[in-house]
């Protein structure tokens, strides 16, 4: 009798045992299949938005960036390609600055920062761009966003006219080695501000001489003041550059199945790929910043006769 009490305690203790480990694998396989399932939607949203279905797209995200778990790796996805599809610029920002601030740990995260720095200086706001830049380069030292990073940073310098801290930027690209391709090429540009600018520097740090001053030379005539540009220059966005006129071509063929006339500047490498032109920055700056929320990237280009 008392073993066969001891059989059915025994046996209800592991049918209970068993309850408890089922409990505790279910939500995990749950958790598993809503993961997959985020993933699998992730993906078709991508496809819509390769096959230019933008509309179909979003509403895909939408739905996703709802039924995400709170700083999940899915919601930075959903948050990521909604922002890059959204039609108006205060839209994408808003889910760039969400995905950074809900989850600061996402691989996203280094583009959404970047992205709002470019944004804030497609806007004329260099130091608020330096915000979103500098976290980047402090918390993200490592990764292909470095370069661009820095690119952007010098620019934010140059555009409020300091000149020595643009310039060190620039040559911080040239030091760690990552001033190649199209940033490369981006810097070799910019670099022109550079051109002279340690010269006053140097001549103001010299010792004075000890000599008696020398004969006051005759008044010279005061310098022509250069135009701010020489005369006949366009604007363009540049999109890319290729070291082979095949791979630009091919490239050109690539942005016009997206919607995009481009065209191949040069004849020799290397071989920018380049859309508009416009005889006012205004206009490409306008062009570029419709093409950022199509999700391309470039740089507005000066064209000079």
């Amino acid at each position: 009798m008392a073993v066969c009490c001891l059989a059915k305690l025994f046996a209800r203790a592991r049918n209970a045992l068993s309850v408890a480990l089922v409990a505790c694998v279910v939500p995990s396989h749950a958790q598993a299949q809503v993961s997959a399932g985020m993933d699998r939607e992730t993906a078709r949203a991508r496809a819509l938005i390769e096959s230019g279905e933008g509309t179909a797209a979003r509403s895909v995200l939408d739905s996703l960036v709802e039924q995400a778990a709170p700083s999940s790796l899915e919601l930075a996805d959903a948050l990521y390609w909604r922002a890059v599809l959204a039609e108006r610029v205060m839209d994408a920002e808003r889910d760039w600055k969400r995905l950074v601030i809900d989850v600061p740990l996402s691989p996203r995260t280094p583009d959404a920062l970047l992205r709002l720095g470019e944004l804030d200086l497609l806007r004329g706001h260099p130091a608020g761009a330096r915000v979103y830049l500098d976290r980047l380069l402090r918390d993200y030292p490592e990764g292909s966003h470095r370069g661009r990073a820095l690119l952007l940073s010098a620019r934010s310098y140059l555009e409020e006219r300091d000149i020595p801290r643009g310039c060190t930027m620039l040559a911080s690209l040239r030091t760690a080695g990552i001033a190649h391709g199209e940033v490369g090429l981006q810097a070799d540009e910019m670099a022109r501000a550079c051109v002279g600018a340690q010269a006053p520097a140097a001549a103001l740090a010299a010792p004075a001489a000890k000599s008696t001053p020398p004969p006051a030379a005759p008044p010279a005539a005061p310098p022509a003041v250069p135009s701010a540009k020489p005369s006949g220059t366009q604007y363009s966005v540049q999109l890319a550059a290729y070291n082979t006129q095949r791979e630009a071509d091919a490239a050109v063929k690539r942005f016009a199945t997206r919607g995009v006339e481009a065209r191949v500047d040069g004849s020799e490498k290397p071989f920018r790929i380049r859309t508009g032109r416009f005889a006012a920055q205004a206009d490409a700056v306008a062009l570029l910043a419709k093409l950022k929320r199509q999700g391309f990237a470039g740089f507005v280009a000066e064209i000079t006769p």
